[in-house]
């Protein structure tokens, strides 16, 4: 499980990110690369906001054990892996029921190892679930027509990515936990929360 699961940590899934804008802009789809770029940048920066929020809940109300943490796992591969493969697999018309089949496979894939793993519950899974799909669901009703030309740069240059970083491990969670940390507690000092 820690093969499948280890696809849709954060050190496999910003690299990624990054080389496809940069591989949009240099084959000239800028507008693609601007629509794609800004809905999963903004799908990633819904992530952090909803694990503060699951933070700030628990520091709020003294939850005992863990935050809630929506899955990153999830919703990132989803809307990435998702939004990547709906541009393969339909560049040019784009039914939006086959497009949500690429994301929902990725999202109940990467959910379940994360289960299996014990990292999250299935309430964080199905929150990270809804994030990614909705997020990628977004990304493709938005894209503009995928030139045919980039269609076959996207596998040769990403897949490569994905192998490289494959096995590395990102510890955005315990970042994350720190930075809130600290900007809660400054704020609790200077607000008097």
């Amino acid at each position: 499980m820690k093969f499948l699961t280890d696809f849709g940590d954060e050190a496999v899934i910003l690299p990624l990110f990054v080389v496809a804008v940069i591989m949009f802009v240099v084959t000239g789809w800028r507008r693609g690369a601007i629509v794609w770029g800004f809905g999963v940048g903004l799908c990633l920066a819904c992530l952090v906001l909803l694990k503060f929020a699951g933070l700030f809940w628990a520091q709020q109300f003294g939850v005992e054990g863990r935050a809630f943490s929506v899955s990153g796992h999830v919703a990132a591969s989803t809307v990435v892996y998702g939004s990547l493969a709906n541009m393969l697999l339909q560049p040019r018309k784009r039914s939006w029921f086959l497009a949500l089949l690429p994301p929902l496979l990725i999202a109940c894939v990467i959910g379940y190892t994360r289960l299996v793993l014990h990292a999250h519950t299935p309430e964080e899974v199905v929150s990270g679930a809804v994030l990614g799909i909705l997020g990628a669901s977004v990304i493709n009703a938005s894209l503009p027509e995928v030139p045919v030309y980039l269609v076959r740069f996207c596998v040769p240059v990403l897949l490569p990515i994905v192998l490289l970083f494959h096995g590395s491990v990102l510890e955005a969670e315990p970042f994350l936990q720190k930075m809130f940390r600290i900007s809660y507690f400054s704020a609790d000092q200077s607000l008097g929360w």
